[in-house]
């Protein structure tokens, strides 16, 4: 379980740092500077539950290259740290570098723990699931900055709001994908509908239901909160929102790691 606690936290981490260039100056260093803390926190909650499971030896297979992997996330935390810092030091001007660079660490991470047989689609999986995990996130917590910056313009929202939807739309195509991949064409469908995947069938369609499904009935009614400024409503369903995004991408990381389902 350390393993895909490490990789939901990494994924969470990376895509909540990619969401931060999309929000305006206006919302405050201590916008960014909460954002970049909680990203801090996770990596390191993440790279503590491996260190404490395997050490720096060697890790579990569904970690790919295991030691880039601990060295990229760790260079991730770095930078992540050094970019918070940044918020209220003189050397504001190379936030954008440290962020460049503690992102791409991160990338650099998800794609060392791919392991090299379907490389290319379980990297892509891992891209779509931070991207969503840190719109999901990120647009939660900007919704309570408007009640502590009350001239915070609406674009903020209304564009981490379309990142969502996007990051939800790839989000189910890679599951179709990987469904196809796994179980080859109609017979995926079938042997989820039967409950054939071994015992895991029943996480399938958890996963289904809370990470896509949920989140897909919900976005319509956060986007028309966001167009009439309705912000606190928008706020609560996005709680919800979270919820479900986090118990989906928790769940398909865990047939990742125990089932080798890249769901």
């Amino acid at each position: 379980m350390s393993a895909v606690f490490f990789l939901f936290l990494l994924h969470l981490s990376v895509g909540l740092l990619a969401t931060l260039p999309l929000v305006p100056e206006r919302a405050g260093p201590k916008f960014f500077k909460f954002c970049s803390a909680a990203a801090v926190l996770m990596t390191t909650a993440g790279l503590w539950l491996l260190y404490r499971r395997f050490g720096l030896d060697a890790g579990p297979a569904a970690l790919g290259n295991y030691r880039l992997t601990f060295g990229a996330a760790a260079a991730s935390l770095l930078f992540a740290v050094l970019y918070n810092r940044a918020q209220h030091f003189a050397w504001r001007a190379a936030r954008r570098p440290l962020l460049a660079t503690a992102l791409a660490a991160g990338v650099a991470a998800m794609i060392s723990a791919s392991p090299s047989s379907e490389r290319a689609l379980i990297v892509a999986v891992a891209v779509t699931s931070a991207v969503l995990l840190g719109a999901a996130f990120s647009a939660m917590v900007l919704g309570h900055w408007y009640l502590v910056v009350l001239d915070l313009p609406i674009v903020a929202l209304r564009r981490l709001t379309v990142l969502l939807a996007a990051g939800l739309a790839a989000r189910a195509l890679m599951v179709g994908v990987a469904l196809y991949a796994v179980a080859g064409a109609f017979d995926a469908a079938a042997a989820v509908a039967v409950g054939r995947w071994d015992n895991d069938g029943v996480f399938v369609w958890m996963r289904l239901l809370f990470g896509i499904a949920g989140p897909l009935s919900l976005i319509g009614f956060v986007w028309k909160t966001v167009e009439i400024r309705s912000t606190q409503s928008a706020t609560g369903i996005l709680y919800v929102q979270l919820f479900l995004v986090m118990s989906g991408e928790l769940l398909a990381t865990y047939l990742r790691v125990s089932a080798g389902y890249p769901l």
